[in-house]
């Protein structure tokens, strides 16, 4: 086997993007630390986040007047066929980082792998030409493959073996789970290592023209669609604040049936319930769990009162003996009654005898009026 030309002193720049200056001193270190005790290097198809299967390893490394120069053994035959007819024209060297916790040698570049490429273009530029044996020559240069890619060569490698020497012995050189392995490698993460290849740009998606025309009239859709949701939402707003409205007016005529509201004073209250129900958030009181509309406070300190108007006639004898009388001669509980309670009262004793209607009922309607 001939040796490997993988590497050359100067500025490169990774896969990540990041920029590495190896001086020939970077490389002269690199050399002297490679032991294959620590860490065989192997020779692998792309770039492996595990390097399995190999189909070669690094016996020896050494420095050149144009780099870092492998010494390849142990090559698979059938890899070894591959590269004659072309399959992988390109190579990329793989180092740990001087400072990366899995460098067997750290505070140098120790090198990892050496991947066999497609034809992606290389990073590094101006490698020798090398030759894996005798006659059997090809151009191997710096780039990067996925892993996908990567078992996919592999796959066709182990059908080739399959076809060739059986199945048997392609079980025994490149084992199927080995494959299966590159695909589960690349969904895992590992450790931060330095790769050589050309950064390979940003797909990038061009948008369609968009005419002035278009944009009006996308802005006017867009104006006409925040108008209607506005008027649904009024809409929604005007009729939550109707029925509201309507149960407080509810409300306050319960109470002035009851006796406990002035009819002049339904007004104010009705107003006051509506105002502490208004807006997408009503007015509350208390705190925490105590926390409670002001509305429902006010409707049970209402409810509360005592009644105020009494409207049951003290009847006299002549009332007893069907005589009704005037109503300036009713007779009420309260000493000083409002002259407003009492014409209620004197219209609605009326109400109730002409329409011959219940006496509550008639204070209702005229309530109403």
């Amino acid at each position: 086997m001939k040796p490997l030309h993988i590497f050359k002193p100067g500025q490169h720049v990774a896969m990540s993007g990041d920029s590495f200056n190896f001086s020939e001193s970077d490389l002269a270190a690199t050399v002297r630390a490679y032991d294959p005790a620590l860490h065989e290097a192997p020779l692998v198809i792309g770039h492996p986040k595990h390097d399995a299967p190999a189909a070669g390893w690094v016996k020896s490394l050494s420095a050149a007047a144009e780099g870092l120069v492998a010494t390849p053994a142990q090559i698979d035959p059938a890899f070894a066929d591959l590269v004659a007819k072309g399959s992988f024209k390109k190579i990329s060297a793989s180092f740990y980082h001087p400072d990366s916790p899995s460098n067997p040698v750290p505070g140098v570049y120790y090198l990892r792998h050496v991947g066999f490429l497609g034809a992606q273009p290389p990073a590094v530029k101006g490698l020798r030409p090398i030759e894996l044996a005798e006659g059997e020559e090809g151009v191997v240069e710096f780039a990067d493959f996925g892993h996908e890619t990567s078992a996919s060569l592999w796959r066709r490698l182990r059908d080739w073996l399959i076809g060739e020497r059986g199945l048997e012995v392609a079980d025994q050189v490149i084992p199927d789970w080995q494959i299966n392995s590159l695909t589960e490698a690349a969904r895992r993460d590992d450790e931060p290592r330095t790769s050589f290849s050309e950064p390979t740009p940003p797909a990038t998606v061009e948008e369609p023209p968009v005419s002035p025309e278009e944009i009006a009239a996308m802005q006017a859709e867009n104006e006409r669609l925040k108008n209607q949701v506005k008027q649904h939402q009024d809409l929604q707003r005007k009729s939550r604040e109707e029925a509201t409205h309507s149960a407080n007016v509810a409300f306050a005529e319960e109470l002035i049936g009851a006796g406990k509201l002035l009819p002049k004073h339904s007004a104010a209250l009705v107003a006051a319930l509506d105002f502490a129900d208004s807006g997408d958030a009503p007015l509350e009181f208390g705190e925490g769990d105590e926390r409670q509309p002001v509305s429902d406070g006010l409707k049970a300190i209402f409810s509360g009162l005592p009644e105020r108007i009494s409207f049951a006639e003290v009847a006299r004898k002549d009332r007893r003996e069907g005589n009704h009388g005037s109503a300036a001669e009713l007779e009420f509980a309260e000493v000083a009654t409002d002259p407003d309670r009492l014409n209620l009262h004197a219209r609605a004793t009326a109400l109730a005898a002409e329409k011959n209607i219940p006496y509550e009922s008639a204070v209702r309607q005229l309530i109403n009026q």
